[in-house]
């Protein structure tokens, strides 16, 4: 029997090393693969997965606070969901949904309005939909044409044109009086923002496991043919232009900011054991999005809204504590009594919640189904969130705690 090749599977899903499995949240992997799924979590910067103990002494891997891809290096791809749904095909859609829209608050990531045949028709994995994403704001660049810029040219010509490099000049045309060798400005599409999208095409290229990405990445490529992928990817996005003149660039240069600069994160890996694996800690994506969305509800007459620099709404800035597990906080402070309320986000399951946790914050933990705190063994200050109804939840928010 064929190896099964694509993997979806939640928190609630652990991998073993080979055998067989009877129960659906146990799931076979072949040795060579566990190995390197074992080695990959071990070894980013943050942990991705973790090794527990099964009750019948097995070994196990399972996922740990995170959403996204690894794709291994014979082509096994793993995808990691939240638990938002008991049905798993169901969850597959409902979830990315969720997430997709939870990320429109993270400021690095460019997500816009999701067309369900992504999921329902292409079941494309969140890799896959970020990579289409990124092509169709390339085309968008295309579309109108690629802008051009004056850059430096060096060559040697039959005509004297701008400078001579008398150094070079010197070393090429000893024997050739009659050419110079000059530096001079060509009109020209090869600027620090085209060389970047051309990078951003050519490794997608590489990476992406779906016929029509590949394909029009193809298409892409020909569009981009006159243009140098860039070299240096720091320098050039320093040197990129964000004004009014390049606004149909914006969305492109962020997905390519993302792809290119997030390299050997943990937002973005490739190489080593895997072919690539783009992870966003999930704990960060979701307390991201309800702040957000409290900060643009609650009423700036009778409150401040403040947030450490260490947990905006960025993915490069968390705090985490002891257990390396992120923690994301506020606080809203009352103008008029100077009163401050924190407020923290915790990921544990309602189960595990301990009084002692936090004292003197605000809690909030998210589930879904539920959307109170009348849960026996919820202490005074947790909070649930309903993933599948944000603004039922931070409606709830505000009308118990900002009134």
């Amino acid at each position: 029997m064929e190896q099964k090749k694509r993997y979806v599977i939640t928190e609630r899903e652990c991998f073993v090393r080979g055998g067989f499995s009877s129960d659906p949240h146990i799931i076979p992997l072949n040795e060579l693969n566990y190995d390197r799924l074992e080695d990959f979590g071990s070894t980013e910067k943050f942990s991705v997965v973790y090794q527990f103990t099964l009750p019948d002494g097995r070994k196990a891997l399972r996922s740990r606070h995170y959403t996204g891809v690894i794709m291994l290096k014979d082509g096994t791809q793993i995808e990691i969901l939240p638990q938002i749904s008991e049905n798993m095909e169901r969850n597959a859609i409902e979830s990315k949904t969720i997430f997709l829209h939870m990320l429109e608050a993270m400021r690095e990531v460019p997500v816009k309005k999701v067309d369900e045949l992504y999921f329902k028709k292409e079941n494309l994995n969140l890799f896959e939909i970020f990579v289409r994403m990124f092509i169709e704001d390339a085309f968008m660049v295309v579309r109108n044409g690629l802008k051009m810029t004056y850059v430096p040219y060096q060559g040697n010509e039959m005509f004297v044109k701008g400078k001579t490099i008398y150094t070079e000049h010197a070393k090429r045309n000893y024997a050739h009086k009659e050419k110079f060798y000059c530096e001079y400005d060509v009109f020209s599409t090869n600027r620090a923002e085209n060389r970047l999208i051309k990078s951003t095409i050519l490794m997608l290229d590489k990476l992406s496991a779906n016929s029509l990405n590949r394909k029009m990445l193809s298409i892409l490529k020909t569009d981009f043919d006159e243009v140098q992928p860039s070299v240096n990817y720091k320098k050039d996005f320093a040197a990129s232009v964000e004004d009014r003149s390049m606004i149909r660039y914006l969305g492109a240069m962020k997905w390519s900011r993302l792809f290119l600069l997030s390299r050997g994160t943990s937002t973005f890996f490739a190489g080593g054991k895997v072919a690539y694996a783009m992870l966003f800690p999930t704990d960060k994506v979701f307390s991201s999005y309800i702040a957000s969305k409290i900060r643009r509800s609650i009423s700036r007459d009778k409150y401040y809204f403040i947030t450490p620099e260490t947990v905006s709404n960025s993915l490069s800035k968390s705090f985490r504590d002891k257990h390396n597990v992120p923690v994301s906080s506020f606080f809203i402070k009352n103008k008029v009594t100077n009163e401050v309320t924190s407020i923290k986000f915790r990921f544990n399951n309602t189960s595990d919640i301990k009084p002692e946790y936090d004292e003197g914050a605000i809690v909030m933990f998210p589930v879904t189904k539920v959307l109170n705190r009348n849960v026996p063994g919820i202490p005074p200050n947790r909070y649930l969130i309903d993933i599948d109804n944000f603004d039922g939840s931070v409606s709830f928010l505000m009308d118990t705690l900002f009134v």
